[in-house]
């Protein structure tokens, strides 16, 4: 039951009427027997920089962020994890509260670098490097210390991808972008924070994907929108049979470049492994509950996915 105390989380993105998200987060509050309940926000991008004061406003206890938010509700929080602020992008933002464990989550840091926040301030966390991470090592069986990356799309789901094998230690880290200064400035961004690992950046373009697709050992597509044909229109002859090309997009029904892959022999992870594992990030970020993979597929699986 819906009541005056029930704590509202939802996912604010555009578009989102496709995502998985409300079904999951709301079967595990049912199975925990949390009073609370996930809807969707599907928000015009002009509106981007209300979404903060919204949150604030409205009283949402957390939310998931995906594009084109993720970046721009940044300047707009009172805190961000250590990760969230390497890669400047969120996908988690979580309403500090005494009643769950003070917004759920360790590691939190305020606007100052304290570990201590205030009631009612929202701080950002991002569960999509790690949630890659977790879906390459349980689905794969790939260990990325060594390895060399190729990474498309240079947004917040790229950069902490690209964070998350860095910190991982993957030796290089290629990232490919439509906009070529969007991927120089990733670059810029998380050589700093990773020091051991060389980034460089191309355009994502079929001449440059050739030249750096030889000897690569993972490549992840983290383009959204019309970057799918971007995408499709890349040479993947270079990849070597048994690297890994995983696509994050779980929603998308044939995405481009797996079966072209699959043929030459390069492994093909797709986007659901990481939105379970990011999924039960969120809902212990939300309610301080640890869930472990299987519980989130098993609950996936009821919606008949």
């Amino acid at each position: 039951m819906i009541s005056g105390t029930t704590r509202l989380y939802g996912l604010v993105g555009h578009p989102v009427r496709h995502s998985l998200s409300p079904a999951m987060h709301n079967e595990l509050f049912s199975r925990r027997r949390i009073d609370a309940v996930y809807g969707v926000f599907d928000v015009r991008p002009a509106d981007a920089g209300h979404v903060g004061r919204a949150i604030r406003t409205l009283g949402l206890a957390g939310v998931n962020l995906t594009v084109p938010f993720k970046e721009s509700v940044v300047p707009d929080l009172d805190g961000l994890t250590a990760e969230a602020r390497i890669v400047g992008a969120v996908n988690v933002v979580v309403r500090r509260s005494a009643e769950v464990g003070g917004g759920g989550g360790s590691g939190v840091g305020s606007g100052v670098g304290s570990g201590v926040g205030r009631p009612g301030e929202l701080f950002g966390h991002n569960t999509d490097g790690i949630g890659y991470l977790r879906a390459l090592r349980e689905e794969m069986g790939v260990d990325p210390a060594g390895c060399t990356a190729a990474i498309l799309g240079a947004g917040g789901t790229a950069r902490a991808v690209g964070s998350a094998l860095a910190g991982a230690g993957v030796v290089a880290v290629t990232f490919l972008n439509r906009t070529l200064r969007r991927a120089e400035l990733a670059c810029e961004q998380l050589g700093s924070a990773h020091p051991g690992c060389r980034f460089s950046a191309a355009p994502l373009a079929s001449e440059a994907f050739t030249r750096c697709s030889e000897g690569l050992d993972l490549v992840v597509n983290c383009t959204s929108g019309d970057g799918a044909s971007a995408v499709a229109g890349l040479d993947v002859g270079g990849l070597r049979s048994g690297s890994i090309w995983t696509d994050a997009n779980y929603w998308m029904s044939d995405p481009p470049q797996l079966v072209s892959c699959a043929g030459r022999g390069v492994r093909i992870q797709r986007g659901m492994g990481m939105l379970v594992h990011q999924g039960a990030e969120s809902f212990r970020l939300f309610t301080g509950v640890s869930v472990d993979a299987d519980t989130v597929r098993g609950v996936l699986d009821l919606g008949g996915w």
